[in-house]
């Protein structure tokens, strides 16, 4: 792993989003540019408006889906985080999935951690 000393920038991002009954709603990063590492070091999503079944949280790297965590039964407010460093290369697509949201609930994922020229 880089050492974190030689970091080209710190990295923080916050996406929204709004819950819909029934569906499966997915918050993304924007997709990592090429010769470039992303460390996440700390994740959390959350649902602000109600109690949710399961939040997921997952890489896409060419048109597949690797999750690498996953919580369920998680109360309205409640800060579901991330248990590890998420190591994020060329061509990844970081994402929070939540699932039991209802119609205009506020999602939201918060990403921070730091960058590294290859």
């Amino acid at each position: 792993m880089p050492n974190i000393y030689d970091f080209k920038q710190l990295y923080r991002r916050t996406e929204r989003g709004v819950g819909l009954t029934g569906s499966t709603v997915r918050l993304k990063l924007p997709q990592i540019k090429p010769r470039t590492l992303r460390v996440l070091t700390h994740v959390t999503a959350e649902n602000q408006t109600t109690a949710y079944t399961k939040c997921r949280l997952g890489i896409i790297n060419l048109g597949n889906d690797h999750y690498l965590d996953e919580l369920t039964v998680i109360a309205a407010d409640e800060l579901a985080v991330s248990r590890s460093n998420i190591l994020l290369g060329e061509g990844d697509v970081f994402f929070a999935e939540f699932t039991g949201s209802i119609t205009a609930d506020l999602l939201i994922m918060t990403c921070v951690g730091w960058e590294l020229d290859l």
